[in-house]
């Protein structure tokens, strides 16, 4: 039995036999994963060793190419979630990963401040949920009213009645 077959006994739920426990009980991922590279290194020199000397410098010019292509992307990636995530910060945007789909999806140019700027202003106004409070917890203004505050008399007991008196009665600040 090979190890196809003893994983496939073992999925379905089938008896499994004792040269197939022994075979699951040896099996190591790592070991075949270091002999795949190793093999895959081996196979890649015996095409590199046909090869003349022109046909393997464009080989690895091609691969070089391509690894320069793959880290250019990483980095265009890595600034533009630099430049999204300092934007939040600076604007207060709670949520970079939505400034950026929105940025994505309006073709916002982050090198240009003007266009941020113009994006962070219509963001603001149609998405202003996005972005922290102006607001802080407190009595507002600090201006006190010269009258003194008396509350009314609350005319019902109910919540609609004991709201409503709370809101008659509210200080007025100037």
């Amino acid at each position: 039995m090979n190890l196809k077959e003893a994983l496939d006994a073992l999925l379905s739920g089938r008896e499994i036999p004792p040269d197939a426990r022994e075979l699951l009980a040896g099996f190591d991922p790592e070991l075949l994963r270091e002999e795949l590279s190793t093999l895959k290194s081996q196979l890649e020199e015996q095409e590199n060793a046909k090869l003349s000397a022109e046909e393997l410098l464009k080989k690895q010019l091609s691969a070089a190419l391509s690894e320069k292509e793959a880290l250019q992307q990483k980095h265009d990636l890595l600034a533009r979630a630099t430049s999204i995530r300092r934007l939040a910060e600076q604007s207060g945007c709670v949520d970079p990963d939505y400034l950026d789909f929105l940025a994505g999806k309006e073709n916002v140019d982050l090198d240009d401040s003007q266009a941020v700027e113009q994006f962070l202003a219509q963001m603001l106004q149609s998405r202003p949920y996005c972005f922290k409070s102006a607001l802080h917890p407190g009595s507002g203004s600090g201006t006190r009213s010269e009258e003194p505050f008396h509350p009314a008399p609350v005319s019902g007991n109910d919540r609609i009645s004991r709201i409503l008196h709370r809101l008659d009665s509210a200080p007025v600040t100037r």
